[in-house]
């Protein structure tokens, strides 16, 4: 937000040192209490934004209270706007009779009259000096028509902030329209920056013909910029008087660099709201970082608040100490204090002096490292062990001053010419850029044939003149040494068919073949040509894949080198199918071979396939041709879990596609339309499994995203019962997050599953 007056002193407690944080109103607990007491002993619910007037009163919008309540100097709080019930009424009565709907953001010109962000209804209301309440702008339907006209009369969509220059002109950020619209003393509206199309082209040209991506806090300084949030773009953008919008702050990469550098160098994560001091410095509320930056007339970028941890740590201490927890709305008063929206600790914070105060001096560099390492490795080889050294900036890294320190483990050996387990190296002459670049801090390191079996841990230390306590400079690295193990060939290999394929005529499945050895024996043949003929009625169609589901990493896959000959009969894999040599191959081996019935193929179980492995005796394969399998209309698909997520959260839900009466159905790739409940949007991530199976089948959906997020499209074949790779049921895994601006608490139940010609099934979600 911005004012367009010069706001009086606000309800800072005196007393507390320059750059230190205190509550101002709200007491944690997410509620409201009556008014005329003081304010840090209410409750607040969902602060979203702040602004101050000339007399030093703060206002501040309680989203989910849908109430805007007023603390003056002397720290009582009254409501000014809304009755608590979330709606519309009509204009033109007592504001504090009225109804708001989620209010996001508020303003005060030098008149001292109120205006409001009531996102819900999608209009900007007024409160005059009498407290009567109007409409300025929007007609409470959503969406976009035309500018020109009255702003009464057209549609907004999702207003989130408004701010107001010296000349009473009104701006807003129309959120889901993409666009910052200015209302003029007249009442006419006209779009000042965005198209209309979400996304980001360049700076320097005019505003009004660029795009924006969901702006959310707007604000103006004294000779007439326009600042606005660019909260998706992850900047923030500065507009002239003259129309040019260029970019102050951001690289239009979400994440944190740290301070001390030019603005336009370093990461934001979502930007939410901004306003500026007395002096022209900007500042802006990272909701995704927890933290609020300060942006200095050089351009230069520091925090003032907030250590990027989300969560609340008692008041009194350096608020670059603190905690925030989704901080949006931020305002100055006259002394300087700067007063936070901490949305999700349910307060405003107040930090001292921040408008005069001395940031502290950033650090001489901020170094991490990228490890490298193996994570086993066989008892007389050699292997690189170490990181690769980066800096985050903000200034350039003298090679000179870095050294990087490893302190090998007992049972391991540097590089010829070194002696002891204390390596360490220099880089003179060498510069690591901000973001750019490495210094090469990796070893050559031998494992002596003697070592004996188990895990060696080594330590690496990167310093910076000496220093030792720079962020992340102190990593352990630890390997297991394995004895290779004695070759055996193929013939140890105990080779069954683990599933038996059931399909259709002209339909996909897959069938496994399991690798095993007595007694966990290691076996390592070596790469072998092993031949794979089909049963009767079946060719082989494509890529078969190997994976080892029991290893101390987690699951180790990989493609299978193959090809196919004699029309798709015959299937040709050389490869080394070894078990039990390291701790990445524990057995079984599984190959995992896609099949498919002919078209012509006559129903009935075929036990003419064959596996030769090397030198190994053939294994009979065998499979099922069944009769035609029934389309998706046979399918039934259910909810499993409904999803629960904060504003701007992710998470994830499922959803459970069995058939009737467990028959099979095997309907090929068809989309699935997938819509989001309201207050929700996916993120494009989903996954599948047939969890009823050993060992599981999973993989990744073939996915795309329209209408912002709001719809999923997946295209796949979601069958089920056609063979023992698919029984039962099927299990989509997707990933959705609760939008920025929905309201905690609500659950809705529009959303819906369509897959092909099966009728659509209701889906719902929780705003929590």
């Amino acid at each position: 937000m911005t004012t367009g007056n010069s706001p009086g002193s606000g309800p800072q407690p005196a007393g507390i040192a320059q750059g230190c944080i205190a509550t101002v109103a709200g007491n944690g607990t997410a509620g409201y209490l009556s008014d005329g007491g003081p304010a840090t002993l209410t409750q607040l619910d969902w602060p979203h934004d702040v602004a101050l007037d000339e007399h030093g009163n703060l206002y501040i919008v309680c989203r989910s209270n849908n109430r805007v309540r007023k603390v003056t100097p002397q720290g009582i709080i009254t409501t000014v706007a809304g009755n608590g019930i979330a709606g519309y009424v009509s204009d033109g009565g007592p504001a504090t009779a009225t109804q708001l709907s989620s209010p996001c953001g508020v303003a005060a010109d030098g008149a001292g009259n109120l205006y409001i962000a009531d996102l819900g209804n999608n209009r900007v209301r007024k409160v005059d000096t009498k407290g009567i309440i109007t409409t300025v702008a929007g007609n409470g339907t959503g969406g976009y028509v035309s500018d020109g006209g009255p702003a009464t009369a057209t549609q907004l969509n999702g207003p989130h902030s408004v701010a107001v220059d010296r000349d009473g002109n009104v701006y807003i950020a129309d959120y889901h329209n993409h666009r910052v619209r200015k209302v003029d003393s007249k009442g006419i509206i006209t779009t000042v920056a965005g198209t209309g199309q979400a996304g980001y082209v360049s700076d320097g040209g005019p505003a009004a013909a660029t795009k924006l991506y969901h702006p959310t806090g707007v604000a103006v300084d004294a000779a007439g910029n326009l600042y606005i949030a660019d909260s998706a773009n992850q900047r923030v953008r500065k507009v002239t008087p003259q129309g040019t919008i260029t970019t102050v702050a951001g690289t239009g990469t979400a994440g944190y660099t740290s301070d001390g550098g030019p603005a336009t160098s370093s990461q934001l994560n979502t930007p939410a709201y901004v306003t500026l001091d007395d002096a022209g410095n900007l500042y802006i509320a990272e909701s995704g970082s927890q933290r609020i930056r300060k942006v200095t007339t050089d351009g230069i970028i520091t925090t003032v608040a907030g250590n990027g941890t989300a969560g609340y740590v008692d008041d009194g201490g350096p608020a670059t100490a603190t905690r925030l927890y989704g901080p949006r709305g931020v305002a100055l008063d006259r002394a300087g204090n700067l007063y936070i929206a901490d949305g999700y600790n349910y307060r405003v914070r107040g930090v001292t002096a921040v408008a005069t105060m001395t940031p502290p001096p950033p650090p001489t560099a901020d170094l991490h490292g990228e490890i490298i390492s193996s994570p086993s490795v066989q008892a007389g080889q050699e292997f690189d062990l170490g990181v690769r050294i980066k800096n985050r900036g903000p200034s350039p890294a003298d090679g000179r001053y870095v050294t990087v320190v490893l302190t090998l483990a007992d049972g391991l050996r540097g590089p010829a010419g070194t002696a002891g387990s204390r390596l360490s190296r220099t880089f003179p002459g060498q510069q690591i850029q901000p973001q750019q670049g490495s210094l090469d801090g990796v070893f050559r390191v031998t494992v002596p044939g003697d070592t004996p079996p188990g895990q060696y841990t080594s330590t690496v230390e990167i310093q910076y003149g000496g220093d030792l306590n720079l962020k992340d400079n102190t990593y352990t690295l630890p390997v297991i040494v394995v004895v290779p193990p004695p070759p055996t060939d193929e013939r140890a290999l105990a080779i069954t068919q683990d599933t038996v394929p059931q399909v259709a005529p002209g339909q996909r499945t897959a069938f496994n073949v399991k690798y095993d050895s007595a007694g966990s024996r290691p076996v390592n043949p070596g790469d072998i040509v092993q031949r794979f003929t089909a049963p009767s009625g079946f060719i082989f169609p494509g890529q078969p894949t190997y994976a080892y589901y029991n290893t101390a990493q987690g699951v180790i896959s990989g493609n299978l080198d193959y090809r196919i000959e004699d029309g798709g009969r015959t299937l040709i894999v050389t490869a080394n199918p070894h078990v039990n040599t390291t701790i990445s191959d524990t057995g079984p081996l599984y190959y995992t071979i896609p099949i498919q019935a002919r078209p012509d193929a006559a129903a009935g179980t075929f036990q003419n396939g064959s596996a030769s492995v090397g030198r190994h005796t053939p294994v009979q394969l065998t499979g099922t041709v069944t009769g035609s399998s029934q389309n998706e209309t046979a399918l039934r698909v259910s909810q499993e879990s409904v999803p629960q997520a904060a504003p701007g959260r992710s998470t994830t839900f499922n959803l459970e596609i069995r058939s009737l009466d467990s028959r099979p159905v095997n309907p090929g790739t068809i989309e699935q339309r997938v819509t989001a409940p309201t207050g929700f949007a996916f993120t494009g991530g989903a996954s599948y499994g047939y969890y009823y199976v050993q060992p599981a089948v999973t993989g990744n959906l073939d996915t795309r995203l329209e209408d912002d997020g709001r719809t999923l499209i997946i295209s796949s074949n979601p069958h089920v019962n056609t063979a023992t790779t698919d029984k039962t049921a099927l299990l989509y895994t997707i990933g959705i997050r609760a939008l920025a601006d929905a309201k905690p608490g609500t659950r809705s139940d529009d959303g819906a599953v369509t897959i092909g010609r099966l009728a659509p099934v209701p889906l719902s979600a929780r705003v929590s």
